[in-house]
């Protein structure tokens, strides 16, 4: 097998930064100096050829509060994994796991972070389940190579042909 030189330009990175992660607060600015960022292929957005149905993913860390753990919010390099829940959840049954963000607007009026009812007026077909991760994730590697893959096999068993990324 061949050795990814992301990860390991990864792995060299992290016993610097997590000191750095780990002070009260958190030095980001230094820790992130030296973050390594992998090389990105572009690729072409395409409108679909049949009509809009659309995965809603949002990296406000969702989870459904009465069957899902919450996301490890306060490890130092975040959490790399994701969340599935029904898109027609109750609001009161979705909380947030992301320490990054105020979450007062989110707990007010959860359609500004899962805009689930404002896109259905708008007559967009959604698919059957929300797809949620924390924007707060160090651990590219894992997210890279793990949960992306996962997120983009969810939404493709629910039929999306389309996605809105509602980042926090």
């Amino acid at each position: 097998m061949q050795p990814n030189p992301y990860r390991s330009a990864w792995a060299a990175w992290l016993p610097d930064a997590l000191p750095l992660l780990a002070q009260n607060p958190p030095d980001y600015s230094a820790a992130l100096r030296t973050f390594p960022k992998p090389e990105r292929a572009g690729a072409a957005a395409a409108l679909p050829n049949e009509p809009l149905r659309l995965a809603v993913l949002t990296s406000s860390g969702a989870y459904w509060s009465r069957r899902q753990a919450a996301f490890a919010a306060s490890s130092l390099i975040g959490d790399s994994t994701h969340r599935v829940m029904p898109i027609d959840l109750p609001p009161e049954e979705i909380a947030f796991a992301q320490e990054h963000f105020d979450h007062t607007a989110a707990l007010a009026d959860p359609e500004t972070i899962v805009p689930r009812a404002t896109l259905r007026e708008a007559g967009v077909q959604l698919t059957d389940h929300l797809i949620s991760w924390t924007g707060y994730c160090l651990d590219w590697p894992a997210f890279i190579e793990q949960t992306i893959p996962q997120m983009i096999a969810q939404a493709r068993a629910d039929g999306a042909n389309a996605a809105l990324v509602v980042p926090v």
